[in-house]
């Protein structure tokens, strides 16, 4: 009964999921992840003769570049999904005509971002579980593999995750755009946030942003358990600034989220 939001809007979301986005939306998806992967294969052979410099294995903390690349894609690839399905939720409710509707029911916000949370989640866990398992025979490998650190690395990502969709998505009612704010954040964190190098690499500036950012330290975590065998004692620390970023993303993100919504609203009725 107190979940009876969460569940209204997960199961809503995987009933348009099925009905509206078929089989091909799917496939695509994870072709573009693959595409990347796999590009990443050629340039260690080709472009790279199999060698990389000393300073990639510090800052990786591995020398495995196609294993780095290949798990960075895949966390991209949830983060993307994740971040685009729950900051796009209030958008969507704006241009379809029930955002007044869902305002004035005795919704719970936690709730209902939550579920569209969940439902990407499931759907995006089963794209990228495909990628891996196409991107075997490339050479991917989980040579320090955790189980735990590895459970409890991911549960904190996504958690990050959707702190960072609320504040996305008080920006997105305000302006009323999808397209370029969503295009600009995505490309702005592929490239600083160390999904196909380490950070280290980057301008100093840019480093101290990143370090601002949960998926940077989201990537740092999920590597750290899969490649680099970190346990989650060691790992603790950064599991405590990870948590502790999530949290004032949320409350920067749900107060944004209800100025947001009363300017939405007035808009409408004005």
């Amino acid at each position: 009964m107190y979940c009876r939001t969460l569940y209204a809007t997960f199961r809503r979301n995987f009933i348009i999921q099925l009905r509206a986005y078929p089989k091909d939306f799917f496939i695509g998806n994870v072709l573009t992840a693959i595409y990347t992967a796999v590009s990443a294969f050629f340039m260690y052979h080709l472009l790279f003769k199999g060698q990389m410099k000393d300073s990639f294995a510090g800052y990786a903390g591995t020398a495995d570049y196609v294993s780095y690349v290949i798990i960075g894609n895949c966390m991209h690839l949830l983060m993307v999904r994740t971040l685009l399905n729950v900051s796009r939720s209030l958008i969507t409710e704006l241009r379809e005509g029930t955002l007044e509707s869902l305002m004035l029911a005795p919704f719970q916000r936690v709730q209902y971002f939550m579920g569209n949370m969940l439902q990407q989640t499931v759907t995006t866990l089963g794209e990228a579980a495909v990628m891996l398992l196409v991107c075997l025979p490339f050479g991917v490998r989980f040579s320090g593999f955790n189980g735990p650190a590895a459970l409890i690395g991911m549960m904190l990502s996504l958690a990050s995750y959707f702190s960072l969709s609320l504040i996305l998505a008080a920006f997105m009612l305000y302006t009323r755009d999808t397209y370029i704010s969503q295009n600009t954040l995505f490309a702005i964190l592929f490239l600083i946030c160390g999904v196909t190098f380490p950070v280290q690499y980057l301008p100093e500036p840019l480093q101290w942003l990143a370090q601002g950012i949960p998926v940077t330290l989201s990537l740092e975590l999920i590597r750290n358990s899969t490649l680099g065998g970190m346990t989650a004692v060691a790992q603790m620390g950064s599991y405590i600034r990870i948590a502790a970023m999530s949290a004032v993303y949320c409350v920067v993100g749900f107060t944004l989220i209800k100025r947001v919504e009363s300017a939405a609203l007035e808009k409408i009725f004005g």
